[in-house]
């Protein structure tokens, strides 16, 4: 018998942990239940650990958000609908976007996040943020759609309307054209959701089409005027373009220069028409040609993604269009500004920058510089809550420049003495 009890004592105990395993294994199904995730920092399958982690640990504010694709233009705030708020922003933490940057399968890795601010607005004047709704993916939270973790929230985080394996954020994600349960976003195709009229495909009779049907190009604006050329008008130009020209730009190139993150390289989607003329300045005659740039996600990283078009005056002919060489080879030379060479755009978002902050020996307003730079990111109300000695906004704020903001030094200086007293 004595020999006998060691036995049973490890069959005891094999049967106790084979308990615990099972119940733990059927605990994980269910919603609101912690699962550890395996990533540096973050946060459980718990709504107030991932509204922790995205507002005070990892702030969702700070992050970057979906590349512009042929639908949409994810920069700011976008069209909406029920239900969530009439208009919206997306954040997208850094483990998606790397995903999605790289030649992956279409499937988000764990640890993504993806943040929602929902406001009752319209685009130029969205108002305060009235919910915060997100999707969190993790590992083995909920296989049958597709491991992620939902939150609805109020605009500040502070109180939970929803978590877990909410059925109704289920439900309408997973409509048909959803891409890994996303709606406005599909890794470069067609998305399930958006708003308005798309771009055109790389193709010069789309392009064309687009712009003289779609979106009358004669009805876009222009390059903000330099101390060499005033683009409200007529230029001088020579070969390979016309004796004059005289440029349009699209609302998703313009849109770009304003945005505190903006690098030098506009947004896919970017459309830039010349129109070509024999004549002067003074006397352009008819337009000759139509040379076109259109900047098109993956269509040839080698140059800038530009798609190029020549066509006849008035657009009935393609007399080339694609990767032509001619326009590759003549705007990569030195001094090329994404490809531009009559403008400069890392000197335009700077000069725009000066100019909304009267640079030079005017005394700066700390109190505009919050509500025209800061609020492009963060509520006001969250600026003013924030209560940081000197030093503290110091750090603060150079890290926002280091993310995009676009402060000089003066700049930074009124805000720390105006931000810390």
């Amino acid at each position: 018998m004595r020999r006998l009890l060691p036995v049973f004592a490890v069959l005891i105990v094999g049967l106790m942990l084979a308990i615990v395993a099972l119940v733990g294994a059927e605990e994980t199904d269910q919603p609101g239940v912690i699962i550890a995730q395996d990533g540096p920092g973050l946060p459980d399958a718990n709504g107030a650990s991932v509204l922790d982690y995205v507002i005070n640990q990892n702030p969702y504010v700070e992050w970057k958000t979906w590349p512009a694709d042929r639908w949409t233009d994810f920069s700011g705030v976008i069209q909406s609908g029920a239900p969530h708020g009439e208009t919206v922003r997306i954040f997208v933490n850094d483990i998606a976007l790397d995903a999605a940057a790289a030649e992956f399968d279409g499937v988000l890795p764990y640890g993504s996040i993806v943040v929602k601010e929902n406001y009752g607005g319209t685009v130029d004047e969205p108002g305060d943020v009235m919910a915060l709704t997100i999707m969190y993916k993790v590992e083995g939270y909920n296989p049958d759609a597709g491991d992620w973790f939902w939150i609805k929230a109020n605009g500040d985080g502070s109180a939970i309307d929803a978590e877990g394996m909410v059925e109704g954020c289920i439900g309408c994600h997973s409509q048909d054209g959803n891409a890994d349960f996303m709606l406005r976003y599909a890794f470069g195709e067609e998305p399930a959701t958006y708003y308005g009229d798309p771009l055109p495909e790389a193709d010069g009779a789309a392009v064309i089409d687009y712009m003289l049907n779609t979106s009358s190009y004669t009805e876009w604006g222009s390059w903000p005027a330099t101390e060499d050329d005033d683009f409200s008008g007529y230029l001088a130009s020579d070969a390979p373009h016309g004796e004059t020209v005289r440029i349009f730009v699209n609302d998703r190139a313009l849109d770009a220069l304003d945005y505190t993150h903006f690098d030098g390289v506009l947004p896919y989607g970017s459309i830039v028409v010349k129109e070509n003329y024999g004549g002067t300045v003074d006397e352009p005659g008819d337009v000759v040609a139509l040379t076109i740039m259109y900047k098109v996600e993956g269509y040839n990283p080698d140059a800038g993604d530009w798609f190029w078009i020549k066509a006849s005056g008035d657009g009935g002919t393609v007399d080339a269009e694609g990767m032509v060489e001619g326009c590759i080879g003549c705007h990569s030379q030195d001094g090329n500004s994404d490809y531009l060479l009559r403008y400069d755009l890392p000197e335009a978002a700077g000069m725009m920058g000066d100019e909304g902050m009267g640079a030079g020996d005017m005394a700066i307003d700390a109190e505009a510089l919050i509500n025209e730079r800061c609020t492009q990111c963060h509520t006001r109300d969250r600026v003013d809550a924030a209560e940081y000695d000197a030093a503290t906004w110091q750090a603060t704020i150079e890290r926002m420049v280091s993310k995009g903001a676009v402060l000089n030094e003066e700049e930074i200086a009124a805000l720390v003495e105006y931000l810390s007293q």
